[in-house]
C-alpha cells in the first residue's frame, strides 16, 4: 500500500473535470440500463474510481489504491477493499440501486478488522452505486458529517470533496495533534531501530554541541532530520508524489539501504547541472540546498540497516506527513532520544493554545484586525483600497520576529504560520479587486513574508537543527494553502532563504549585532528556561550579571536575563516583547528587581496572563505555574488582562480601568520593596521562631513523651513545641526548653544529660564554624527568639485556596520553631489584622509564593502591610472582632486549623466572625462599609501604602 498525494489542481479545474465526469458516467449508466447489463460493480468499479480521482489530479497510472486485501472485523474473513488511500479515504462501490449503508458498513468493518494500521486510518469513507455518492467525515466529532448526493450534484459538493486534491480545510487542531503524536511514534520507532533503546538527555542537561553526544546517537539524529524532510516532501508536493517511498521500496534492500540513502543525500545536495551518471531512481529528486544534506565534515561511515529498520522506514513512508503540525511535531521530535518520552507515547508537548496566548496579544490580534478591516472595506476607490492592501502586505515583510530560547522552534513556527494566513487573505483580496482571482498571474512577486525574517537562539544543537527543518516545513505548508486560494505558490527549491537559528548561549550573545535592523517592528517572544534565583550555576549567575549590569540583584530569576536582552536590543529600535515565565517574576521581592529597570526605561505592560499551569515538554518535569507578560513603550495601547479561576483551566479576560501594574492587577503602578522595619506603627516586629540545631535531641516526639515526662527532673523543662505541621494540623510535639537550666539537674537526670551531650557531639561534628561554637552551650537552642508574653504564631506558607491567612495565638510557654514566625501579641491586635481579608489580599498581591501557595515574609508582606493609624476605639473594635474569630473556632475544639479553614467546609459561625472582623478592618483602612471584592481592597491598600511611604495617590 502507498501514501499518495495528488498534483494540486485549483477549484475551476476540478469543477470542469467533475462536470465532464458526471456527463460521461451518466451516459454509461444509461447505456447499461438500455442493454440490461449485469455485474456492473465488478466490471467498472476500478475505472469509475480512477476517472473520479483523476478529476482531482490523481493519476491512476501509478496507483496502488485498488482492491487491497483486508480482514473483516465482524467475521475475521479476508475480503477486498475497493479503494484505499492510507490516511485519507476508504471507498466501496456497489451496483446501482444497492443501499449505500451496506457499503459504509463494509468499509467500517475493514477498518475494525486489524488490517489497517493506526497510522493508516483514513478520515473519510466514500461509497457509491455509480448513481449516488455517500461521503462520511470521520475523526473529530466537531468535523464529522454524512452526506448523500446524486451523481448529477457532484459539483455542488466540491468543497467537501476537495480533500482528494490535498485541500482539507477541515483538519482540526486536535487532529493535527493526534497526527503529530502518531508521527512522533514513527520517528521514535526509527530512532530505536537505528540507535537501539538508548536514553539520552533532552532537556536542560542535553548536549550543547553534536560532538558532546554519543557518536551513534548524533549520526542517527542527523539521519532522522534528513528522513523527515524526505517523508514530508513525498506528501507535500516538493517533488512527484511518493518518489522517496518508491525509491526505498523498489531500489533498496536492507543490505544496501544505508549506502543508497547516503548516495541520495549527496544527490539532493548537488545542483542538477553538476550531477553525473545519477541513477534513474535518484535523478527525479530536486536540488535542495540549505545545508540540510551537506555532509562535508561528517564522518563518512555508512549506516547498515536490518530488515526491521527498513520496515520501520517503509511504515514511515506510508504515513501522511502533511497532516502534522510542525510546531507540535518539532517538540515531539526533539524527545525521540528520551526513553521515557518514547514509552509515554510522546505525551509531552507545548500546545499551540499556550503559544498563541503569547503571540496573539503581542502582535497577531492587531494585525488580524487591520487585515480584516482592509479586506471588508467598501469605502473609497478600488485604487485606494488596493494601495492600502498592498501597503499592509508589504509592511508584514518589514518586521523581525525573534525567539531567544527557541527550542525546536514551536513559537516561531506558529507565528510564521499565522502571519502567512493573514498575508494570504490579503493577497486574495488584492486579486479579487484586480479581477484576477484565477491562477493567471505570477505569485512570486506578491508573496512577501519570508522565513528569513524569523530568528531563534538555542543552546542545544539538536533542537536547533529541528527548528531549521521545521521552519521550512511550515513554509511549504503555507505555500500549499496559498496555492489553494490563488492557484500558485512560490517555488522554494533549491532552498535560498531559511530561518536563522543561532546555536549558542543567548545570554552570552550581543543581540544588537546578531539581529539585523529592520524598517518595521521587532517582536521578541518565547519561553526561556525556568531556573530560580537559588538554583543558578556560577556560570548562569555570571550570565545574569553580564546582561543586567548594575541592575542585577540576587532576586532575579534566570528567565529575566531574556528581559534584559530584549531591553538592550529594543533600546535603539521599534518593537515589543513578551515571555512565558515562572509566576515568581510578579510576586514578592523579584517584582521591583525586574520591573524597576523596565519602568525606568519606559516600558509598560501591554498584556498579561495571570498564574496558570504550563505543562513542560521535558519528560519527568512537572507542570510549572507560569505567567505571560507582554511589554510595550506605546502609552496609547489598550492593556489586556486574563485571569485563571482554575490554574489549569481556561482564561477569563478582565476589564482594565486604571492599568496593569507590576503585580498583574488593575491598580496603582507601584513597587513594594522589602523593609527591615515595619511601615505601620500598629504592627509588631515579626521574627522567625527558635531553631534547635540539635540533631533532634532537644525535641520530644510523641513516642518519647512518656519516657521524658516520667523523669521528674526532665519533665519540668518540657514545653509544647509548634512548627508548621503542628500548628496547622493540631498535632503534638514538645521540646526541652532549658533556658533556666539548673546545672545540677544534669547530674540528677541521666536522660537529660544524655540528650544534652548528644547535642554537644552533633554540633562539634558540624562543618559550620558557627554551629561548632554553639557546642559550648549544648543545652540551648542555637537560635532563640521566643516571646515572653502571649504571641501570634504565623506559618511560612498557606495554601492559595484558603479564604484567610491562618494564624494562631499561643501563651509564652509554647515554643515556636524556626519553621514559623512569631510576634508579641498581648492584646490580640496582631492576630486580628493578619486574620483579615485585607491582609491576605496584600499577601496575595505583593507576597512571594511557593508554586502557587502563599509564602509569608516578615520583611516583605508584614513590614510593608500599610495599616493606617488607628485610634483607640478603632483598635478595640478590631481586637474584639478578632476575639470573636477565636471564639468561633472554640465552638469546635477538636478541629485543627486545617479543618477549620477548609475552603469547602468552613462553619457558618467562623465565616460570620470573619465577616465582622473584615467590616472593622475595611472601615479602618478607609472603606465606608465592608468591602466585597479583592480589587476594592487592593485600591485601599495601594493608596495607604503610597501615603505611608510619603508619596501621593
Amino acid at each position: 500500500m502507498t501514501s499518495f498525494t495528488s498534483q494540486r489542481l485549483d477549484r475551476s479545474e476540478i469543477r470542469h473535470n467533475l462536470d465532464q465526469f458526471k456527463h460521461h458516467w451518466r451516459s454509461r449508466l444509461n447505456s447499461w440500463k438500455a442493454a440490461d447489463e449485469g455485474a456492473i460493480e465488478k466490471k467498472y468499479a476500478q475505472s469509475f474510481w480512477a476517472d473520479f480521482l483523476d478529476c482531482f489530479g490523481i493519476s491512476a497510472a501509478r496507483m496502488d489504491l485498488f482492491e487491497q486485501d483486508a480482514k473483516r472485523g465482524s467475521t475475521g474473513n479476508t475480503g477486498y477493499i475497493d479503494l484505499f488511500w492510507p490516511g485519507v479515504v476508504i471507498g466501496e462501490a456497489k451496483k446501482p440501486g444497492v443501499d449505500l449503508q451496506i457499503a459504509v458498513d463494509q468499509a467500517r468493518d475493514y477498518l475494525q478488522g486489524g488490517s489497517v494500521s493506526d497510522v493508516e486510518q483514513p478520515r473519510y469513507i466514500l461509497a457509491s452505486d455509480f448513481e449516488h455518492f455517500r461521503l462520511l467525515r470521520l475523526g473529530d466529532p466537531e468535523q464529522r458529517f454524512d452526506v448523500l448526493f446524486p451523481l448529477a450534484e457532484v459539483t455542488d459538493h466540491l468543497d467537501q470533496l476537495r480533500f482528494l486534491a490535498g485541500h482539507d480545510d477541515s483538519m482540526t487542531r486536535r487532529e493535527e495533534e493526534i497526527a503529530s503524536l502518531k508521527a512522533s511514534k514513527i520517528m521514535a520507532a526509527l530512532f530505536t531501530a537505528m540507535a537501539g533503546d538508548v536514553d539520552e538527555e533532552v532537556s536542560d542537561a542535553a548536549p550543547t554541541n553534536p560532538e558532546d553526544e554519543d557518536e551513534d546517537v548524533q549520526r542517527t539524529s542527523i539521519f532522522l532530520t534528513r528522513l523527515l524532510f524526505l517523508l514530508f516532501g513525498d506528501d507535500a508536493g516538493l517533488w512527484e508524489s511518493d518518489t522517496f517511498y518508491r525509491f526505498v521500496l523498489e531500489n533498496t534492500t536492507s543490505e544496501n539501504l544505508g549506502s543508497q540513502l547516503d548516495a541520495l543525500f549527496d544527490v539532493l545536495n548537488t545542483p542538477e547541472h553538476r550531477r553525473r551518471r545519477v541513477p534513474e531512481s535518484m535523478a527525479s529528486f530536486p536540488y535542495v540546498n540549505g545545508a540540510l544534506f551537506d555532509r562535508a565534515g561528517e564522518m563518512r561511515t555508512t549506516t547498515f540497516f536490518s530488515p526491521d529498520m527498513r520496515n520501520a522506514l517503509l511504515d514511515a513512508c506510508r504515513f501522511r506527513w502533511t497532516d502534522i503540525s510542525p510546531a507540535i511535531f518539532g517538540s515531539l521530535f526533539q524527545l525521540v532520544k528520551s526513553k521515557e518520552a518514547r514509552r509515554n507515547d510522546g505525551e509531552h508537548y507545548t500546545s499551540e493554545k499556550n503559544i498563541l496566548k503569547t503571540i496573539e496579544p503581542l502582535f497577531l490580534d492587531e494585525l488580524r484586525e487591520q487585515a480584516t478591516k482592509l479586506i471588508a472595506r467598501t469605502t473609497g476607490t478600488t485604487k485606494k483600497q488596493l494601495e492600502d492592501l498592498r501597503a499592509f502586505r508589504d509592511s508584514l515583510a518589514t518586521n523581525l520576529y525573534i525567539d531567544g530560547a527557541c527550542g525546536s522552534g514551536n513559537f516561531l513556527i506558529v507565528a510564521y504560520r499565522e502571519l502567512r494566513k493573514i498575508e494570504t487573505a490579503i493577497i486574495v483580496a488584492i486579486r479579487e479587486r484586480e479581477g484576477s482571482a484565477s491562477m493567471a498571474l505570477d505569485i512570486t512577486w506578491e508573496q512577501k513574508l519570508s522565513i528569513g525574517q524569523f530568528h531563534g537562539i538555542e543552546i542545544n544543537w539538536w533542537p536547533a537543527k529541528i527548528a531549521e527543518t521545521a521552519m521550512f516545513l511550515v513554509d511549504h505548508q503555507a505555500n500549499r494553502e496559498l496555492a489553494d486560494q490563488v492557484g500558485l505558490a512560490p517555488e522554494r527549491l533549491p532552498i535560498a532563504i531559511t530561518a536563522h537559528i543561532h546555536h549558542g548561549n543567548a545570554l552570552q550573545m550581543d543581540w544588537p549585532t546578531l539581529f539585523p535592523k529592520v524598517n518595521g517592528q521587532t517582536y521578541v517572544f518565547g519561553n526561556p528556561p525556568f531556573l530560580g534565583q537559588y538554583t543558578k550555576t556560577s556560570e548562569q549567575t555570571a550570565d545574569m550579571k553580564r546582561v543586567w549590569g548594575e541592575d542585577y540583584d540576587g532576586y532575579l530569576d534566570y528567565v529575566t536575563g531574556w528581559h534584559a536582552q530584549a531591553m538592550t536590543l529594543l533600546s535603539q529600535r521599534q518593537g515589543e516583547f513578551a515571555y512565558v515565565t515562572t509566576n515568581s517574576i510578579a510576586q514578592g521581592q523579584p517584582v521591583p528587581a525586574l520591573f524597576g529597570p523596565l519602568i525606568r526605561e519606559g516600558w509598560r505592560i501591554k498584556f498579561a496572563h495571570r498564574t496558570f499551569s504550563w505543562d513542560s515538554e521535558a519528560p519527568g518535569k512537572a507542570a510549572v505555574h507560569c505567567v505571560i507578560v507582554g511589554f510595550t513603550r506605546d502609552r496609547g495601547v489598550k492593556q489586556r488582562l486574563w485571569d485563571y479561576p482554575k490554574v489549569n483551566g481556561d482564561p477569563v479576560e478582565l476589564p482594565v480601568d486604571r492599568g496593569i501594574n507590576s503585580y498583574l492587577i488593575d491598580g496603582l503602578n507601584l513597587l513594594v520593596s522589602k523593609r527591615s522595619t515595619v511601615l505601620s506603627p500598629q504592627l509588631g516586629k515579626v521574627t522567625k521562631g527558635s531553631q534547635p540545631t540539635d540533631g533532634g535531641h532537644l525535641i520530644v516526639e510523641p513516642a518519647d513523651y512518656e519516657e521524658v515526662t516520667t523523669d521528674p527532673v526532665a519533665a519540668k523543662y518540657v514545653r509544647p513545641f509548634r512548627g508548621a505541621r503542628e500548628f496547622l494540623h493540631n498535632t503534638d510535639r514538645w521540646c526541652l526548653w532549658l533556658e533556666d537550666l539548673d546545672p545540677a539537674d544534669l547530674g540528677r537526670s541521666s536522660l537529660l544529660k544524655k540528650r544534652v551531650e548528644a547535642v554537644r557531639e552533633m554540633r562539634l561534628q558540624s562543618k559550620k564554624k558557627a554551629t561548632q561554637e554553639q557546642a559550648s552551650t549544648p543545652h540551648l537552642f542555637s537560635e532563640r527568639r521566643q516571646p515572653e508574653v502571649p504571641y501570634l504564631c504565623i506559618p511560612s506558607v498557606v495554601s492559595e485556596s484558603r479564604r484567610y491567612f491562618i494564624a494562631a495565638r499561643y501563651e509564652a510557654d509554647t515554643i515556636s520553631s524556626n519553621l514559623v514566625f512569631n510576634t508579641p501579641d498581648e492584646d490580640g491586635l496582631q492576630f486580628a489584622l493578619i486574620s483579615s481579608s485585607m491582609f491576605i489580599t496584600w499577601q496575595r498581591t505583593v507576597g512571594g509564593r511557593m508554586k502557587s501557595d502563599l509564602r509569608f515574609a516578615n520583611t516583605l508582606t508584614w513590614n510593608t502591610f500599610p495599616v493606617p493609624a488607628l485610634d483607640e476605639k478603632e483598635k478595640q473594635r478590631i481586637i474584639n472582632a478578632g476575639a470573636k474569630v477565636l471564639a468561633a473556632r472554640e465552638l469546635y475544639p477538636d478541629r485543627s486549623l486545617a479543618e477549620h479553614y477548609n475552603p469547602l467546609a468552613m462553619s457558618p459561625d467562623l465565616i460570620k466572625a470573619h465577616d465582622v472582623l473584615d467590616r472593622e478592618v475595611d472601615k479602618a483602612f478607609g472603606a465606608p462599609r465592608k468591602l466585597t471584592t479583592e480589587r476594592q481592597r487592593q485600591e485601599l491598600l495601594f493608596a495607604n501604602y503610597v501615603r505611608l511611604t510619603g508619596g501621593t495617590v
